[in-house]
């Protein structure tokens, strides 16, 4: 039994691994003269990824959500006012933001960030996590019940590959949340047991 669930494990991370080794979107900053264009192309290879264009007030000024397929669109960016901007792209696996700053007379990208996200799997009665620390934070990860009592608690560090296998196969009916904090970011799984 011990021999199903790692090679489940393994078999998850090496989904995880290959699905963040896909193609980033194609971000193209246009900046001539009065044109301040942003030009955004992807496959989206996840079932759905969420755009996003925010300005430093966390206004949205623009959002999609896409399919899978090939998706672009051109941005014109010569009407907002002089700031920060943010565009984002975030899907079950992974969330790339890019910082832009717009003036009077260029659209310049400030910053790009990537985060993985973790990868909850759910099979019978298990949920397999699977996340992909580089930067080997600090990782706390909870099973909280419907009563808001901690079942489960683990903190991992130093890890840059964090794999968990929970079984609830004995558990109590219930329905219970998987908590997962890495660095400031929190994620949060479901799992209703019958």
């Amino acid at each position: 039994m011990k021999t199903v669930i790692k090679l489940s494990t393994v078999a998850g991370l090496l989904f995880t691994v290959a699905v963040g080794m896909a193609k980033e979107p194609n971000v193209k900053l246009i900046s001539k003269g009065a044109e301040k264009s942003l030009v955004f192309q992807m496959d989206a290879k996840a079932k759905e990824t969420y755009i996003k264009l925010i300005d430093d007030n966390d206004n949205v000024i623009f959002k999609d959500k896409v399919s899978l397929g090939n998706y672009a669109k051109r941005f014109n960016l010569s009407a907002l006012p002089n700031g920060r901007y943010y565009f984002s792209t975030e899907n079950a696996i992974k969330l790339y933001v890019y910082t832009l700053s717009v003036n009077e007379s260029e659209l310049i990208l400030v910053d790009k960030s990537e985060k993985a996200k973790p990868v909850f799997r759910k099979k019978g009665d298990r949920l397999f996590l699977n996340l992909l620390n580089l930067d080997e934070n600090k990782v706390d990860i909870k099973v909280i019940d419907s009563s808001d009592r901690v079942v489960f608690k683990e903190t991992i560090e130093d890890e840059s590959i964090i794999e968990k296998a929970f079984n609830f196969e004995k558990a109590y009916e219930d329905r219970y949340m998987v908590v997962v904090k890495d660095n400031n970011d929190v994620y949060y799984e479901y799992v209703l047991v019958k």
